[in-house]
């Protein structure tokens, strides 16, 4: 990183200006306008397909193009030398971070494969910028929703500087519901040290992005309040440690079944023959079912008639699989938005693990499926020994605290003299 920061410091002056970033800006708008209006007029589903949409990617050179010129150079807070200045960081840059920020593909199309160091540097300077400068902006609250789709810590401590310093009360809003909605994830939570403290902040945040953004506030594209309704109906019911909904699902005999039950951990597994992903974990699922004896692995698709549904599996290798009801109930309870989406569940039916089936399911299937650790019996207690005076054998000769039996409390010594 030093030989990038080295590298940009010795380009030339280039300014950027307002005018260009407003000029890239409305050239995308009124692409965007004119394709909505194309698809919404057009005769049939072939015609819209037809449509070409909008280019990203050109869009990201014009606006980068606009706001990228470097400035000048600062000192570094820490260390010695400096690190340049770009156009980005002056206040008039900040619509165009947004759009970066909501457009994070088409930015990287900007660079090429070699380039991908500046890429780095360039994502990094941008969160930099809204860290020093544009954190207190009114309209701040747009980052949030790009920003709370970060797993990093610095990305949460930026939406709660934005939270605590901003004065406009619709960007503290977003910004609240941005960080309860990041303290979902186990590697934010764990910066607000227990588990007890994280689920007491994100129902305070949630509660705050309420009060503060009211019924005009935004969340992106989004009602700040429908956000909130549906991070509140995640906390009650799809948060680690919540119980786990019972859905109602048919095997493929169409016979109904409740899941989960108690007695047995178990994995819900969404999944559709739509997604390759899914398809090939599905195919893989004997494996998984051998490493893991004890659980009780429950595919579940959309719905599909019985015999379309058991052609489709026949089609792709799969032996069997649950099936959700034609209004999609068993999805909708455990808000499935994409496939595959791993439930796992232990035997008091409580949710271990919700999300993507990644490393950090692997981690929890481990957690949940690893044998009890060996209790090891302790040395019972020693009798406690019983000192007989002979003179009296009825009273213990040593009593706990207390001076030998039946001989007078000695008096006080005197204290010596120095």
């Amino acid at each position: 990183m030093k030989k990038i920061a080295a590298f940009l410091s010795m380009l030339p002056l280039a300014m950027g200006t307002e005018e260009a970033m407003q000029k890239a800006l409305s050239a995308w708008q009124h692409e965007v306008a004119a394709y909505e209006a194309a698809v919404k007029e057009a005769p049939s589903d072939d015609a819209r397909v037809s449509i070409t949409r909008p280019d990203e990617n050109a869009a990201a050179r014009r606006l980068w193009r606009a706001v990228s010129g470097r400035t000048g150079s600062r000192k570094q807070e820490k260390g010695k030398g400096s690190i340049p200045v770009f156009e980005f960081e002056k206040s008039w840059a900040f619509p165009g971070i947004v759009w970066i920020l909501n457009h994070q593909q088409a930015f990287a199309s900007v660079f090429s494969e070699d380039e991908l160091n500046q890429l780095n540097f360039f994502s990094q300077a941008l969160i930099d910028s809204l860290h020093r400068v544009h954190f207190s902006n009114p309209a701040a609250g747009e980052v949030a929703p790009s920003i709370s789709a970060s797993s990093n810590v610095r990305d949460y401590e930026l939406l709660h500087k934005i939270y605590m310093r901003n004065q406009n009360k619709q960007a503290r809003a977003a910004a609240a519901l941005g960080m309860s909605l990041m303290l979902n994830d186990p590697m934010i939570s764990s910066v607000e040290g227990s588990e007890a403290m994280a689920r007491a902040k994100r129902l305070y945040y949630l509660k705050q992005s309420i009060l503060l953004g009211g019924s005009d506030g935004k969340f992106g594209s989004q009602p700040i309040t429908t956000v909130a309704m549906d991070q509140a109906y995640f906390l009650r019911h799809l948060a680690v440690g919540a119980v786990a909904q019972r859905i109602k699902v048919k095997d493929m005999q169409e016979q109904q079944v409740e899941l989960p039950s108690p007695g047995k951990p178990h994995l819900l597994l969404f999944w559709s023959p739509e997604s390759p992903i899914a398809v090939s974990m599905m195919q893989s699922l004997e494996k998984l079912k051998k490493q893991y004896p004890g659980l009780e692995i429950c595919p579940i698709m959309p719905h599909y008639s019985g015999e379309e549904g058991q052609s489709m599996l026949q089609n792709l290798g799969i032996a069997e699989s649950y099936m959700d009801d034609a209004d999609g109930s068993a999805g909708r309870a455990y808000r499935i938005g994409m496939w595959p989406t791993t439930v796992l569940i232990d035997k008091q039916c409580r949710i271990l693990y919700g999300g993507t089936p990644d490393m950090k399911l692997q981690a929890a299937l481990e957690a949940a499926m690893a044998p009890p650790p060996e209790i090891k019996s302790k040395p019972g207690k020693q009798p406690r020994v019983r000192v007989v005076n002979p003179a009296a054998p009825s009273a213990p000769a040593i009593q706990p605290g207390g001076a030998p039996a039946g001989d007078e409390v000695p008096g006080l010594r005197e204290m010596p003299k120095f």
